[in-house]
């Protein structure tokens, strides 16, 4: 292997990359910095031609940060019933945290009917 001028062993070159596959057709549609933000913020971790796609072909877009919330506050509740099933606990402190795990799972979950309603209102001609 041949040497560069300062004595060190010269790298190899990378091969070639494979050709892209083309996955469709392009479609595009030019946005103002304000829409292209609330595009990024509405889609979330979704990329925004997923998000887009859903929006525009219906079933909608599910909220995944409060689906994540729900699931993580059925894995507590879950945990603090199994606490409470453990001798010497105080049963109003666990009834009370059982109360607001509920509640807040309520509140998710009507955010999420909020958000089901509005794209349906969205698609509705």
């Amino acid at each position: 292997m041949s040497q560069d001028e300062g004595g060190r062993p010269r790298r190899q070159q990378r091969g070639k990359r494979a050709p892209r596959i083309d996955t469709g057709d392009r479609i595009v549609v030019r946005v103002t910095a304000e829409e292209r933000q609330r595009l990024v913020s509405e889609a979330g971790e979704l990329g925004i031609s997923t998000y887009v796609r859903a929006r525009l072909f219906g079933g909608g877009v599910r909220n995944r940060d409060a689906l994540r919330k729900i699931a993580a506050l059925h894995v507590t509740g879950r945990r603090i019933q199994h606490l409470a099933e453990q001798p010497g606990v105080d049963e109003f402190m666990i009834a009370t945290t059982l109360g607001d795990v509920s509640a807040a799972i309520r509140g998710l979950v009507d955010e999420l009917d909020d958000v089901v309603d509005d794209d349906e209102k969205a698609a509705a001609p």
